[in-house]
């Protein structure tokens, strides 16, 4: 069966592109109609390696891989598609060879008799926590489509924070760049003609003056090390704040400083509250739904404050009150949790009385039969 590479646009008129196996193009176009595409080009692609397949083998599997995989699952599975004809279409036309990999042997493992939850867990490096959890209560309350749909809802939103947060990084980290670039073409450029015309004149250098024209020595005379001892601290550092001891050192800097640490505070708290209500609102219990949010805050400030909550919630208490103690999240987002709990306990106790009024009539009525 020959392999097609297509371009194409769904409901929202959204580009999404892939290679699938058909029989014809006619196939191609109507099982792809089903999935709700367009198709707005196609080709047949060559079996046999080549360059591009080489390249694609080695990609890792990014988050705009899993965002289109959330969506078109969910899209084909509400339209009434079997849950392994869905995940073998798309085993076929995803383009990352990681992930289709992956999503191939969910497929054949869902075949062979095991639920989609476990069938995914085979694979942490790719589906996460989360998403794991989230599968595993929609099948427990039969409602997969309602959480595969709630997924896709969840990753779009993931995705367009990210694409916000890289996009108010970048203006700083293009200053931080022309800013050490010129100040590298100073040092070693100009500093060191102004600095012989000052010596052939016999000028005394002011201290300020002296030491920079030593550094710019420095980094005339030892630039290659330089490199390489930056390269190394880079590396290193990298390992470091991967690290329980450098996160826990890194984080609460991160969350005091001027500019990053705002965001940084923003980001975690997001993070927070959509995938606490994603689970919530799936059917995840509050206690694993806060222990599947305490890993993917991002923040180990943070992740000690939920962990905290977690405490609170097992002992019956509430989960406002460690968020207010710890002071790390807004009064607002503080006050709208409080107010969720008195409704829930207002709406608790009124349920309790209707039961208790419906229930005592009924063991007085026994005890009368007795």
């Amino acid at each position: 069966m020959p392999n097609y590479r297509y371009t194409a646009r769904d409901e929202r008129g959204n580009a999404v592109a892939g290679t699938l196996a058909a029989p014809t193009l006619e196939a191609l176009a109507d099982q792809l109609k089903r999935t709700g595409y367009l198709v707005t080009q196609t080709r047949e692609v060559a079996e046999g390696t080549t360059m591009e397949g080489v390249l694609q083998g080695l990609r890792r599997v990014s988050y705009d891989d899993l965002v289109l995989f959330n969506v078109q699952l969910s899209k084909m599975v509400q339209v009434g598609i079997p849950l392994v004809s869905a995940l073998s279409t798309l085993a076929q036309q995803t383009e990352n060879r990681r992930l289709r990999e992956a999503i191939g042997d969910v497929a054949r493992t869902v075949e062979a008799g095991a639920s989609f939850s476990e069938a995914l867990g085979r694979h942490p490096s790719i589906f996460s926590n989360l998403f794991v959890n989230m599968i595993q209560a929609g099948e427990i309350s039969g409602k997969l489509d309602e959480v595969l749909r709630r997924l896709a809802e969840f990753t779009r939103h993931q995705a367009s924070l990210r694409e916000q947060v890289k996009t108010a990084l970048t203006y700083p980290a293009i200053l931080l760049i022309v800013g050490v670039a010129v100040i590298g073409f100073l040092v070693t450029g100009i500093i060191p003609k102004f600095m012989k015309i000052f010596l052939e004149a016999g000028v005394a250098l002011p201290l300020p003056t002296a030491i920079l024209y030593r550094v710019s020595q420095l980094v005339r005379g030892y630039w290659a090390w330089g490199l390489g001892g930056l390269a190394l601290a880079g590396w290193a550092s990298s390992r470091w704040i991967h690290t329980p001891q450098g996160r826990r050192a890194l984080d609460p800097m991160l969350l005091k400083l001027p500019v990053i640490g705002p965001l940084v505070r923003k980001v975690a708290l997001s993070r927070f509250a959509r995938t606490l209500e994603t689970l919530l609102s799936s059917g995840v219990p509050i206690l694993e739904s806060l222990s599947i949010v305490e890993k993917t805050c991002g923040n180990v400030v943070i992740e000690d404050v939920i962990r905290t909550v977690q405490t609170s919630v097992k002992q019956g208490g509430a989960i406002s009150d460690p968020l207010k103690m710890s002071q790390e999240f807004p009064p607002m987002v503080v006050q709208m949790i409080s107010v969720g709990e008195a409704s829930v306990m207002i709406m608790g106790g009124m349920v309790a009385f209707i039961m208790a009024s419906v229930l005592l009539p009924l063991f007085r009525m026994v005890n009368v039969i007795r």
